[in-house]
C-alpha cells in the first residue's frame, strides 16, 4: 500500500506579541522539528542508499511522481565527495514538514538527505539556525515590455536571485505568430538569464490560436494565457467562443496544457471605468482606481471560466486573484470542479487599499480593502489559492508615467527581490503559517501545475540542486536603491520585512553567498515540457 513517508508538519510558535514592528525570533529550539522515527529512519536510509550504490538511474524521488524520461539523470555514486554540503539547517521539504538534516549537492543535483558523516563536500555551508528550502518559483512574470528582453532577462533574474527565486514563469505575448519571436527569446534565455524560465504564450488572436498544438508539440510549450479583460492600447481582450477555441486547439496537441486567464468582466469594467471618469474626472487618484475594476467583474469571470472549463474538461489558472469575492465564488467551486487551480500575488497578501500612497500602486487588478487581504490568506490556509506568484512588470517611475495623473499611468510594479520576503513576512512571522505550508505555494504546487515537478520544486534526491537559505531572524526595511532591478521605485518602500535569504544555490552552484552576488556566469534554461 502507497505510504506517504513524511511525516506532518508542525506549527511554529504563536506570535508573542502583536506587534507589527516586532521581531519574531527563530532557532532550533523555537521551532518544533519532526520527529516521528520512522520517516527520519527512512530518510536516512534513502542518503544510505544513495551513497554507497556504484550506480543509480534516479527516475523518481520518493514521495515524487516520475520524472519523465528526458529529465532522467544517471548518477555515479562510488565515490562519496560531493559538491556542497548545506549542514545543520532546518530543511524545508514543502507540505511535509520541517526536518534536522544535511543537503548533499553534486553534479547540479541533490546527491542525498540525511546525515552521513562519510560524505566529504568540497565546499560546506553552516545553515544553524537558518531554513533551507526549495528554489523559489514565481510562476507570473513580465520581462521586456518596457525594456529589451535582453536587457531585463540579466538585470531582472539576478534580482530574482537576490530574492531566493530561482525559476519564473514568463509570459510572451505580441500580435505575430509566436514562431517569429520566440527561438530568439530562447536564445536569449540561454545566453543570458541566471534563472531557469518556465515560457507561458499569450494567445490573443486566431493565428496564435490555430498554432497552438504546433506550440505544444515544436516548443515543448503547455501554458496559454488570455485576457477576458484586456489593456485598452496594449493587449486585446477575447470573448467565450474564443476561449471555446483555444481549449479545442490545446486538446488536439495530446499533451496536457493549461490555460492562464486574467479573469475580469470586461463589459462590469468598462462601464466602471467610465462611471469613475464621469465622478472623479483628473481628480481621480490611485485610491479611486479600485472602483474601475470592481470585485464582481472579477467573481463573474471566474464563475463563468470555471463552467466552460469543466465543459471542455481543460485545466484553467486563474491568475493574480484579488477579491474576497472571487475567492468566496472559488471555495464553493473548486471541491466539485478539478479543472480550477488559483494564483494570487505577494502583493496582494501583503498591501491593502487603505496603505497605497501614490501611482506606483497602479495595478490590475487593483489593490483591495484589507478584508480581501485576510481573505486571500485564509484561502491560502485552506487550499483555495494553490501558487503565488508577483505579477512583475519592471518599469521606471518614468516609464510608469508615474508623475502624471492616475489615468494616464500604466499599471505594474517590480516584485522579484521582495517577494518571497513579503511572503514570509506576512504570513509566518505575522500570522503564525507554518513555514513549510507557505512554501509549498511557492515551490511544489507551481512546479507541479506547470509540469515541471519533481525536477523543481522540491529539495528531495534527484531533483536540480536549486536551495534557498532563509534567515528568518532577519529584518531590514525595504530601500529601491539598495536592490537589483533596473526599476528605481518599490512598492515596499520604506517597509520593515522580517525573514530575508541569505545564500542562494542555483544548479549546484552558489549563486547568491551571504547576502552578496557570486554568480559568474549565466545558466538559466528554458523548461519545455
Amino acid at each position: 500500500m502507497e505510504r506517504d513517508i513524511f511525516a506532518s508538519y508542525i506549527k511554529s510558535l504563536a506570535r508573542v506579541n502583536s506587534s507589527e514592528e516586532e521581531t519574531k525570533t527563530y532557532s532550533a529550539q523555537s521551532v518544533s522539528l519532526t520527529q516521528d522515527k520512522e520517516s527520519i529512519n527512512i530518510l536516512r536510509e534513502i542518503s544510505s542508499k544513495l551513497d554507497k550504490l556504484d550506480k543509480l538511474t534516479i527516475s523518481q524521488p520518493v514521495g515524487a511522481a516520475p520524472i519523465a524520461a528526458s529529465q532522467q539523470h544517471t548518477v555515479s555514486y562510488s565515490s562519496v565527495n560531493v559538491d556542497i554540503a548545506v549542514i545543520n539547517g532546518m530543511v524545508v521539504l514543502p507540505d511535509n514538514g520541517i526536518f534536522a538534516m544535511n543537503v548533499y549537492i553534486k553534479d547540479g543535483k541533490i546527491h542525498s538527505i540525511g546525515s552521513d558523516n562519510s560524505i566529504t563536500a568540497a565546499k560546506t555551508i553552516d545553515a544553524t539556525g537558518k531554513y533551507v528550502m526549495p528554489g523559489i518559483i514565481d510562476p507570473h512574470v513580465h520581462l521586456g515590455l518596457f525594456a529589451p528582453f535582453e536587457t531585463e532577462i540579466v538585470t531582472e533574474t539576478k534580482s530574482a536571485l537576490m530574492g531566493g527565486i530561482t525559476t519564473i514563469g514568463c509570459y510572451f505575448g505580441g500580435e505575430k505568430s509566436h514562431f517569429t519571436s520566440f527561438p530568439q527569446i530562447m536564445e536569449d534565455i540561454q545566453r543570458l538569464s541566471h534563472i531557469d524560465i518556465i515560457p507561458h504564450l499569450v494567445i490573443s488572436n486566431h493565428e496564435q490560436k490555430s498554432e497552438i498544438p504546433d506550440y505544444v508539440n515544436h516548443l515543448g510549450i503547455t501554458s496559454f494565457k488570455i485576457y477576458m479583460n484586456g489593456i485598452p492600447g496594449l493587449i486585446p481582450d477575447v470573448d467565450d467562443g474564443f476561449i471555446l477555441d483555444v481549449f479545442d486547439e490545446m486538446k488536439k496537441s495530446g499533451k496536457n496544457c493549461v490555460l492562464c486567464a486574467h479573469a475580469e468582466n470586461r463589459y462590469i469594467v468598462r462601464r466602471a471605468n467610465a462611471n469613475t471618469r464621469e465622478e472623479k474626472g483628473e481628480n481621480a487618484t490611485v485610491f479611486d482606481w479600485a472602483d474601475t475594476h470592481p470585485d464582481m467583474a472579477e467573481e463573474e469571470a471566474v464563475i463563468r471560466l470555471s463552467y466552460l472549463a469543466e465543459k471542455s474538461r481543460v485545466p484553467v489558472y486563474f491568475v493574480h486573484m484579488s477579491s474576497k469575492a472571487a475567492i468566496n465564488r472559488l471555495r464553493n467551486i473548486k471541491p466539485k470542479n478539478k479543472y480550477v487551480n488559483v494564483e494570487t500575488t505577494s502583493p496582494y497578501l501583503s498591501i491593502a487599499k487603505q496603505h497605497i500612497t501614490g501611482n506606483e500602486f497602479k495595478m490590475e487588478p487593483p489593490f483591495r480593502d484589507a478584508e480581501d487581504m485576510e481573505e486571500l490568506w485564509k484561502a491560502l490556509e485552506d487550499g483555495v489559492v494553490d501558487t503565488i506568484g508577483t505579477d512583475n512588470v519592471t518599469q521606471t517611475k518614468t516609464e510608469k508615467n508615474n508623475d502624471a495623473s492616475m489615468w494616464e499611468a500604466v499599471p505594474g510594479y517590480p516584485a522579484l527581490e521582495t517577494h518571497l520576503p513579503s511572503v514570509l513576512n506576512e504570513g509566518v512571522v505575522k500570522r503564525a503559517i507554518p513555514v513549510e505550508k507557505v512554501i509549498a505555494h511557492m515551490t511544489k504546487k507551481p512546479a507541479e501545475t506547470f509540469g515541471v515537478y519533481p525536477r523543481k520544486g522540491t529539495i528531495l534526491p534527484g531533483s536540480d540542486a536549486d536551495v534557498v537559505i532563509v534567515d528568518m531572524n532577519m529584518a531590514k526595511e525595504v530601500k529601491a536603491g539598495q536592490l537589483n532591478s533596473r526599476s528605481d521605485f518599490s512598492i515596499f518602500e520604506g517597509r520593515r520585512l522580517q525573514g530575508w535569504p541569505v545564500t542562494t544555490i542555483k544548479d549546484g552552484k552558489v549563486v547568491v553567498e551571504n547576502g552578496a552576488f557570486a554568480a559568474n556566469l549565466s545558466t538559466g534554461k528554458c523548461l519545455m515540457r
